[in-house]
């Protein structure tokens, strides 16, 4: 008996090189949080301030990089991102038009991006090595249970970078809470 003819025989063999959608969702193409003008006035009075002290230092090409970095930052802050459609797959998970195969998926894990939940991905690849998608809170459940049947669910590490920002941000906050 040939191998077609069991498949057509018994419908319950599925096709294992057909990629089947397994959970599909539309997300913002990355996390964002509106600022307000205090903010702006306050980040750019820090750049002057370093910058007034780079500037004796003799170290203008660094001054030039956080002017360029301040102005990255402005753009994302201020431009609204776009929806995308997101999907994890018997294959791998698309950001978008973007493909990761679970092969280059090395672990993933749950966490907050500004105001949003996201999951986060860490990949075997050079560049990039973290893929983050924002998800909707009450979704995790379910994609948890696809996800990690595929690569290991790994608690988010809190490096000595993180815990530096936190406390620099307790200590100067650069908005209000409101």
């Amino acid at each position: 008996m040939s191998k077609d003819s069991t498949q057509k025989d018994n419908p319950r063999v599925d096709n294992i090189n057909e990629e089947k959608d397994l959970f599909v969702w539309i997300a913002p193409e990355r996390s964002f949080k509106k600022r307000d003008k205090d903010f702006w006035i306050t980040v750019f009075a820090i750049l002057v301030l370093v910058s007034i002290i780079l500037f004796f230092a003799k170290e203008t090409f660094l001054i030039v990089a956080l002017a360029g970095a301040l102005f990255l930052y402005y753009v994302l802050a201020t431009v609204p991102p776009q929806n995308v459609t997101n999907k994890i797959t018997n294959r791998g998970v698309y950001f978008g038009q973007l493909f990761y195969p679970w092969a280059n998926l090395a672990t993933f894990w749950f966490g907050k991006s500004l105001d949003s939940h996201a999951i986060f991905f860490e990949t075997y690849l050079k560049f990039p090595r973290q893929v983050s998608l924002i998800i909707d809170k009450k979704d995790q459940k379910k994609i948890k249970k696809i996800i990690v049947k595929k690569i290991p669910l790994v608690k988010e590490e809190v490096r000595f970078i993180d815990k530096a920002t936190t406390w620099l941000m307790s200590k100067l906050p650069l908005e209000d809470k409101k």
